[in-house]
Formats: structure tokens, sequence, C-alpha cells
């Protein structure tokens, strides 16, 4: 089914919850600073969100939508309520209070997809934009704001018997997710913040030979790292995010740039706003 393994095979099948309910809440650095200097616009974040799929049906996604729940007003980054592994789809628990809840919300819709759920982490949190595999046998997990060692520790008991090692990466909590700081977007290639990470990890993408596309610190904390790759060479970014944009492009990606200026100024961009349901192999 193409469910495991790794973060840049071709894009088949992706889950989104469209922002019936989304509103701003100060749930991270970002959203608390937006909250204070702008104003939230739900008409725009309704057609960015809308030109967001566009995107990915031109790209040949197939796209599923969990119905909206009223209470969850940040369920529309769907990013983070699990993982894809190897047979399945892992649970993770939140840490939050406005995000509580929505574990069973998506496992409920995605048995009724046909999607396997395979288990669920047994204790901690554990959130899917701290989950990155850097290769088919090695997941990294940030520990930052919202993913605890006891929740990575659970992880990494359940990943075990695949062969598959757990690197926990260390960070500040200003940085909310791993994928703030880190994202594949082919085989040995990432975009990544070197500021917010420990000397060790990057030693450790040194070691897969990665090529590093660098975005400094300032713009970390504005999302710019967090893009999706489509596969085959193309990576879903935003309008906003214009230097990553250019320095993808002179590598020869195909950039995706919807304009999602009211979802990355709420925290999350367009890593955070997906959930891949299958992937090639690679």
């Amino acid at each position: 089914m193409g469910y495991r393994d790794n973060e840049y095979g071709k894009l088949r099948k992706v889950l989104l919850c469209k922002p019936t309910y989304f509103e701003w809440e100060p749930i991270n650095e970002t959203a608390k600073r937006y909250l204070e200097q702008s104003k939230f616009d739900y008409n725009e974040a309704q057609a960015e969100h809308a030109e967001l799929a566009d995107a990915l049906k031109s790209a040949g996604v197939e796209l599923y939508f969990i119905e909206p729940s009223k209470p969850h007003h940040y369920m529309v980054y769907t990013r983070d309520f699990g993982k894809n592994l190897d047979d399945g789809i892992y649970l993770g628990r939140f840490r939050m209070p406005v995000r509580m809840g929505e574990e069973d919300l998506f496992e409920n819709y995605l048995k009724e997809q046909g999607f396997p759920v395979i288990g669920q982490v047994s204790c901690g949190s554990l959130e899917g934009g701290d989950i990155h595999f850097i290769d088919p046998h090695t997941i990294a997990v940030g520990m930052g704001a919202r993913s605890s060692i006891e929740g990575i520790e659970s992880l990494r008991e359940f990943v075990k018997p695949q062969g598959i090692n757990v690197i926990p990466v260390d960070f500040e909590y200003k940085y909310l997710h791993l994928d703030l700081l880190f994202v594949a977007v082919a085989e040995r290639t990432c975009v990544v913040c070197k500021e917010g990470l420990s000397e060790e990890f990057i030693k450790e993408l040194e070691a897969r030979k990665y090529e590093m596309i660098e975005v400094p610190a300032k713009d970390a904390v504005e999302l710019k790292n967090n893009v999706l790759s489509l596969g085959d060479g193309r990576v879903l970014s935003f309008k906003e995010n214009t230097e990553v944009n250019q320095k993808l492009r002179a590598l020869g990606f195909e950039v995706f740039d919807p304009s999602l200026k009211m979802f990355a100024n709420g925290g999350g961009a367009p890593r955070c706003l997906t959930f891949p349901l299958e992937r090639d192999p690679v």
C-alpha cells in the first residue's frame, strides 16, 4: 500500500481537513506573535485552503477530507495526529488541550476509509510534526515543545521489531516541531536550520550525505522549512516562502506555491496541513 519509510516518494494520497472552524489560538510562538500584530481573516483562510487543495490535485494527488470538528480549531493541521509506518498508521497523542481528542476522530475516519491503524503511543505525548524518516531504517523524533521522551520511547519500542532505530532530537521550544527545522525533500536533499539543531544531528545528516538548503533561525520560526515533498523532484511550498522557493528551483525542483499566509501565521504550513496516506516506495 506504500505507507512507509520515506518522506519523498511520489505522493499518491493525502488527508486534509477544511478550515471550517479554524481560527488562530495562542498555541505556539508564531501564532502568539501574529495574534498581537495582525488580524485573522476567515474568508482568506478558506480561499487559501482551496488553493492548497487545487495545487495538490494538479500534482496528481488524491485528496481525502476528514469532517471538521467545531471544538478543534487546529484540526486543519492534519500532520500531527500520527505517522505512517511500514504496514499502517501509528497514532500519537497531543500535548496541548486545544488538540486533545483529535486522535480519536482521525482513528475513526481512517478505519471507515479502510486505512489500517496499527497502534498508538502508550504514554507521554507524540506528534507527527516531530516524526521524520532520515533513511528507511532511522526515524528522527523532535523533543521540543510537543513530543515527550516518554512518547518517543513508546515509539522506539513499537518500531524496534521492524529494525528501525529512533533518534531523539532535542531543540528549543520556540521551534514547536522538528519539521520547522528539518524536512527532507528528496533522497539526499533537505531544508534545514542548522542554528536550531544540535551538532550531533547535523553530523547524522552529513553521514547520510544530505545536501542541505540552509534556512536561518529567523525564517525557521516563520515556517520557511515547512515544505512537503511531492516526489519526482516536486515540492509543495507556499507563495510567501520566496527565498526557499528560489533555492529549491535553483536545484531543479518544481515548486508549487499556493498562498498560505493565514495558516503560516497561525503556526503551520504545507507539511503541517497535510497527512500523507500513501507514497510510492523509493
